[in-house]
């Protein structure tokens, strides 16, 4: 991790002055892009992520715990500063609750089940029931849970769900691939799950908030440079 100040811990929206920049951290994130020591986030990718912007800045970094169906709200109402990391494709005609900085980092959603294979024929499937994450959106299945093909069973998070499918009470997920590679290395052999197929990958961007009392413009410069000075890639990295 970056070597800066311990940051703040606030349970709840706080007001910020220019030394504070506020970041939202919803709940549903799991390693490696977040590792919490109990309940409190302490390390991970988007730790290391948002202690990067916070630097570029010049800023004290506050991290905001979150729902994550409240997130958004955060941001729109000013209760944060920025969130990490978002994809325009999550939202609807509405639009991203603010303004979206450069790309950063590529997610990639893989079909995941206990045994190895092939390719899932998901158009001919009847009832199979898919590990999601509770509030998530799935463009690329969404026919298929309607049509019942597919029926979402959702977890909290994306390693509640991996640990359900491991225990046999789903039979499938979607999943990140990353998350999925870091669970799987707390696994025997014979334990592993294994990724069937690509379901998605999405480009995402840091979101700031339309109440923030940070310039935007300094805000995208932080971004700016924390990509362009190779932080980023570094930390994308130490991930994979």
């Amino acid at each position: 991790m970056l070597g800066l100040a311990a940051p703040a811990w606030w349970p709840g929206a706080a007001s910020a002055t220019p030394a504070l920049l506020r970041f939202a951290v919803g709940d549903s994130w799991a390693p490696p892009y977040l590792i919490r020591r109990g309940s409190e986030p302490a390390a991970g990718l988007l730790m290391d992520l948002m202690h990067a912007i916070a630097q570029a800045a010049g800023a004290r970094p506050v991290f905001i715990r979150l729902p994550s169906q409240r997130v958004d709200a955060a941001l729109r109402d000013g209760e944060v500063d920025l969130h990490c990391l978002i994809s325009p494709s999550w939202y609807g005609p509405a639009g991203p609750p603010g303004l979206l900085g450069p790309p950063m980092v590529v997610l990639e959603d893989v079909l995941v089940m206990r045994e190895p294979g092939g390719a899932v024929d998901l158009a001919g499937q009847r009832g199979l029931r898919v590990g999601t994450v509770l509030g998530y959106r799935y463009d690329p299945l969404q026919a298929a849970f309607e049509a019942g093909r597919l029926i979402r069973e959702d977890a909290p998070s994306q390693s509640r769900m991996l640990e359900k499918l491991r225990l046999g009470r789903s039979e499938a997920a979607v999943c990140d691939r990353r998350v999925l590679q870091h669970f799987n290395r707390s696994l025997p052999p014979q334990q592993r799950l294994h990724a069937r197929q690509r379901v998605s990958q999405t480009v995402t961007h840091a979101c700031l908030s339309p109440k923030s009392d940070w310039p935007a413009s300094r805000l995208l410069e932080a971004l700016t440079q924390v990509i362009s000075r190779g932080d980023l890639k570094r930390l994308l990295a130490d991930a994979d």
